[in-house]
């Protein structure tokens, strides 16, 4: 199996698509806390809300929207009150690497040097709201 790991072009294990599917606040049990789970998504939907509980943190998700975070460790859901959406989910999930014996991936590490970069990068008010501010209300 080994062997034909080395053809996968991708570091994530996994792939899901899903359609008009409600997300409810969870976290995702079966991934490692190193891996970050990619989500993307598009369709005709309106004022959706993407709420990080532990990091209170809420980002408008709006289509074409991609959002990279630890599922196990950020509980997470997504509000849309109407419209279509279709969301594409990558994540690595630890049973894969273990079936195939291959290396588990490492947390992210970063050097002063990479901060130091990233300090004079301001974010855009609507890059994250609070909740509230979409006329959306919450129920959790």
């Amino acid at each position: 199996m080994y062997q034909n790991l080395k053809h996968w072009a991708s570091i994530y294990t996994g792939v899901a698509v899903m359609c008009n599917r409600l997300s409810p606040y969870h976290q995702d049990p079966k991934c490692p806390p190193e891996g970050f789970d990619i989500l993307m998504s598009i369709g005709s939907y309106r004022q959706a809300v993407m709420h990080l509980i532990n990091l209170g943190i809420d980002i408008a998700y709006d289509p074409s929207i991609m959002v990279g975070y630890s599922g196990r460790l950020i509980r997470h859901r997504v509000r849309v009150d109407e419209g279509d959406r279709i969301v594409w989910a990558w994540f690595v999930r630890d049973s894969v690497h273990n079936y195939t014996r291959t290396p588990h991936p490492e947390y992210a590490k970063y050097s002063p040097l990479d901060l130091a970069m990233y300090e004079h990068v301001k974010y855009n008010q609507t890059d994250f709201v609070r909740y509230g501010t979409l006329g959306l209300t919450c129920l959790a």
